[in-house]
């Protein structure tokens, strides 16, 4: 049992609540604090916008009581919570759901003591003197299934990177050990795989995917009505959101959810999607109307990040620039330089020259440490070959191979490296010099 704040306590709870109306099981709160000793409180919320601005406040609270039945409870308001270190305990309804949406627990609404007090001394966060308050304290997440890879394909605009993305995909779908288990999932603000793909009009996108995961968690066939099968590939493609206007009807936490449960369904989801990651100061909140969220969230989630640029022939000193703005925004965001492939793309007809590889590690070498890693490969033109694809599936699978696991991935574990059956070896068609 947690202590009290009596003589020569140290802990005590401080619980908000929210609810639509009243219900029964509010006013036994404080029922059950009494139980436990004094000194605890609980707060009821006249509101969501009331709890956002509690939890907006720098104070640090136990946990947050919610009634299942609540207007607007839902994945991107669970989040909220959690990411300011308050755990999210409903109070009703199926455990599975709201578990699932990322609260850390489902009280019976006639909140048994014994249950209660076991919940908050399990999921509840306790809060101590005031010389002993710990401000942001992080979450710890104990989920344990699998996952399969995520890679991004980004890069300044009109380097190809969406050719790229694609024609990796395909490579990948090929490879017989990863059994065509493979969905390209198109991310950019102004999206155009399905245009690519010769997809008209697709009948559902990125958009509603994120709005099914915003209440729920949608199971394999569930999230199989989301993706098509373009007409001769092996993939599956999640087409984007047809006006960028409708970006801002995504949350963070919705995205991240789409695209981990695409993992726990694919062996590889590659992401196509734009550099701009947000570099708002910490102060500043940035939101899914800020338009370098969606990159943001993709790479944090990323095993690897593949950026695409020009360095050699006509693209010139401008195309080494953008390469090299990209990766500085890039790292500046936070993106470990371990997970980072530069694809450095020549107008060579056939393999790139020595001096276009000399440029292009140049370029790089300014940004990274180790330049050698930079791979350089001609311009595969609108429609790569499916030997092009093949190419750059092996050279991805062997970067996987070297990655340690992600340590967090939304709470997932994803698989060990080279259980995809990677080679150690140099790949023959890449010219490591």
């Amino acid at each position: 049992m947690t202590q009290t704040t009596g003589p020569g306590s140290v802990h005590r709870y401080v619980l908000l609540g929210l609810a639509s109306g009243a219900p029964p099981w509010m006013p036994t709160v404080d029922l059950r604090l009494a139980d436990l000793g004094t000194g605890h409180e609980f707060l009821p919320c006249a509101g969501i916008a009331d709890l956002l601005n509690r939890l907006a406040s720098g104070r640090p609270f136990s946990a947050l009581l919610v009634d299942h039945r609540t207007v607007g409870l839902d994945r991107e308001l669970i989040s909220r919570a959690v990411s300011a270190s308050c755990p999210v305990l409903v109070v009703g309804g199926d455990a599975d759901r709201w578990t699932g949406l990322g609260a850390a627990a489902v009280l019976p609404v006639d909140l048994a003591p014994d249950d209660f007090a076991r919940t908050l001394e399990r999921q509840a966060r306790p809060i101590g003197r005031i010389d002993r308050l710990e401000f942001g304290a992080p979450a710890q997440t104990t989920d344990s299934r699998w996952t399969g890879r995520l890679v991004a394909v980004t890069g300044p605009g009109g380097t190809g990177a969406s050719t790229i993305a694609r024609s990796l995909s395909d490579g990948l779908a090929r490879d017989p050990r990863l059994r065509g288990s493979v969905t390209l999932v198109d991310a950019c603000l102004e999206a155009d795989q399905a245009l690519l793909h010769g997809i008209v009009d697709a009948p559902l996108t990125l958009q509603e995917a994120t709005q099914a995961h915003r209440g729920g968690l949608p199971d394999a066939t569930d999230l199989d009505r989301f993706l098509v099968s373009p007409a001769g590939l092996s993939y599956r493609l999640l087409p984007g959101i047809r006006r960028r206007r409708d970006w801002p009807t995504i949350g963070g936490s919705s995205l991240r959810a789409t695209l981990a449960n695409l993992c726990r369904h694919n062996l590889v989801t590659v992401v196509d999607v734009d550099p701009d990651v947000d570099l708002a100061p910490d102060e500043q909140p940035t939101g899914p109307s800020t338009p370098g969220e969606p990159a943001l969230v993709v790479c944090d989630l990323a095993d690897l990040v593949v950026v695409v640029g020009r360095t050699g022939g006509h693209s010139g000193r401008k195309g080494g620039a953008a390469l090299g703005r990209t990766l500085a925004n890039l790292f500046e965001a936070g993106l470990p330089q371990e997970r980072l492939l530069p694809l450095c793309l020549t107008d060579a007809p056939d393999r790139p020259r020595r001096g276009d590889r000399r440029r292009a590690r140049a370029v790089v070498a300014a940004h990274v440490d180790d330049a050698n890693g930079t791979v350089t490969l001609p311009d595969p033109g609108p429609d790569p070959e499916p030997a092009y694809g093949a190419q750059l599936a092996r050279i991805l699978l062997r970067h996987l191979d070297r990655l340690p696991d992600r340590i967090d991935m939304g709470g997932l574990i994803p698989v060990v490296p080279g259980s995809l059956g990677t080679s150690s070896e140099v790949d023959q068609d890449e010219d490591p010099s």
